[in-house]
């Protein structure tokens, strides 16, 4: 990991000056009347839920597996790719209506450079007006477009770049919106077909769903993929694509990072899987030859996913891949210089705290890499099959669960190994049996004040084991919902100095929209 970044920030900095050599011949790109070049390739990449605590864990994380934090003077972080662009700004992301934003009011000023209330997908605050998005915008100007994300490419973020609807539930609405949108590539997650209502797909299985809306897509110009072999086959030849992950998790997005690095488990059930790097690569495939350019917009969906329900590790390995989808982007303009490339969140998720009242001021982030599999598999498919092996719940947590702890987050609670570094305290085992009885037997969740603040919305054995260990290693969390922190702003390419300074969500979209 680390050779791929240190490689990636060289690139980088040949780029920045490479970038300011281009004089008014260069025949990659586009000039104004007044003779001022404008970028030709515009990436924008959007790490949902993602701010300056998980960029910062993540590179914490990556300098803690080459021992660099405990060594004095050593690395104590290990940087993104995305971290060494050469403009770095911040930007508020309150609503409309609210403070703390949501993804569709943070979406909707990202994509339009406008506020609007929570859960309004590119229209004003009342639901009635249409916002014009970047990718609109660019399309209009004679662009390609491609949306990629790992979450359902109908979910809240990808969507205020082509739809217009008052809620951002209105999937089927938002669905139709993609279909007889003009964009040219929509890659990632798939569609949330199990919430459509109409009588089109009434009493019909996802999967005559998605034969209903493959066949309007057909129709409507786009070839469909949704196949590691039909993903690989795909060139400018095949026009207007939609392609869609080969494996969708129960929200109809690309399963976890972490997940898929699983060496064996659930990990086997992904072989094939198409990463976001992947997607953004394709992307450039397909739209590149275009004369005019073109505008791609990545969202990095399960960053946020992963903060609500508290898991580091896998926010962490989904921040990863993100930055590997940005290294894309760094390639491509390496050999491209009228390329520019954007990064920025929509908003930050969780409350993640670099540091914990239980280990003072030291951290040891190595410990999350004992955590093999992300809590939604954990949950679905783990902790499920440990279930359907009782007929009556376990008074307590028994040995067999014990051992599922300790090959899953690397805790021991009763002396399974010599090793005293990953030893439970009473206290901690007390906190896990309280969240294993809730599980197992299901009584006493309620949704009452106390198991919300346990536990949010999630399995209390899963959550707390996620908590315990991020703990353990430093970290914690003040949320299982969005926060109002600050969010950076990263940019490098042709007009990436216009990014520098402290400024709304809104002033993002206009400043691309000014240097488009």
């Amino acid at each position: 990991m680390s050779t791929r970044v240190h490689c990636c920030k060289m690139v980088i900095f040949a780029l920045i000056a490479g970038i300011f050599c281009l004089g008014p011949g260069n025949a990659d790109g586009n000039a104004d009347a007044g003779g001022v070049f404008q970028p030709k390739y515009v990436f924008f990449f959007i790490g949902d839920g993602m701010a300056s605590p998980q960029i910062h864990a993540t590179e914490a994380y990556l300098a803690s597996l080459q021992d660099g934090d405990t060594v004095p003077g050593g690395n104590k972080a290990e940087k993104l790719i995305m971290s060494s662009f050469p403009v770095q700004g911040m930007q508020m992301s309150f609503a409309n209506n609210r403070f703390i934003t949501g993804s569709a009011a943070a979406g909707t000023a990202l994509a339009c450079g406008k506020k609007t209330n929570i859960g309004v997908i590119s229209m004003d605050p009342d639901a009635i007006v249409p916002y014009t998005s970047l990718a609109e915008g660019a399309k209009a100007k004679g662009m390609k477009v491609g949306i990629v994300s790992s979450v359902s490419i109908d979910h809240a973020t990808p969507a205020v770049f082509y739809a217009h609807t008052p809620s951002r539930n209105n999937y089927e609405e938002i669905g139709e919106f993609l279909l007889n949108s003009d964009f040219d590539y929509f890659g990632g997650g798939g569609f949330r077909v199990n919430k459509y209502t109409s009588l089109t797909y009434a009493e019909k299985s996802n999967e005559k769903r998605y034969a209903i809306l493959e066949d309007k897509a057909a129709a409507n110009g786009f070839t469909f993929a949704n196949t590691r072999d039909e993903f690989d086959a795909l060139n400018y030849r095949n026009g207007r694509v939609i392609a869609i992950n080969p494996y969708l998790d129960g929200s109809n997005a690309i399963p976890y990072a972490l997940n898929r690095m699983a060496a064996d488990g659930p990990g086997e059930d992904y072989e094939g899987s198409i990463t976001l790097a992947e997607f953004t690569q394709k992307g450039i495939d397909l739209m590149k030859t275009n004369s005019e350019g073109f505008f791609m917009m990545v969202e990095g969906g399960k960053i946020d996913w992963a903060c609500h329900a508290n898991d580091a590790r896998s926010a962490i390995e989904d921040t990863i891949a993100f930055d590997d989808a940005i290294g894309v982007a760094v390639d491509f303009a390496k050999t491209h210089p009228m390329t520019l490339i954007v990064v920025t969140g929509d908003h930050e998720c969780g409350g993640m705290t670099l540091g914990f009242a239980g280990t003072g001021y030291e951290t040891y982030y190595e410990k999350l890499e004992a955590q093999t599999i992300a809590y939604d598999d954990f949950g679905s498919k783990t902790l499920e099959a440990y279930k359907a092996s009782y007929d009556s719940a376990p008074a307590d947590i028994d040995d067999e669960m014990w051992q599922i702890i300790l090959d899953t987050y690397g805790m021991d609670g009763i002396g399974l190994t010599s090793d005293t570094e990953d030893d439970l305290t009473d206290y901690e085992k007390g906190l896990l049996e309280d969240a294993f009885d809730k599980t197992m037997t299901g009584e006493n969740l309620n949704n009452d004040d106390e198991n919300n603040l346990l536990y949010g919305y999630y399995d209390p054995l899963t959550v707390t084991l996620t908590h315990l260990l991020n703990r353990k290693s430093g970290m914690d969390w003040t949320s299982y919902s969005h926060t109002a922190v600050p969010v950076p702003v990263l940019a490098m390419g042709l007009g990436a100095s216009n990014f520098d300074g402290y400024y709304d969500n809104t002033d993002v979209a206009k400043k691309m929209a000014k240097i488009m």
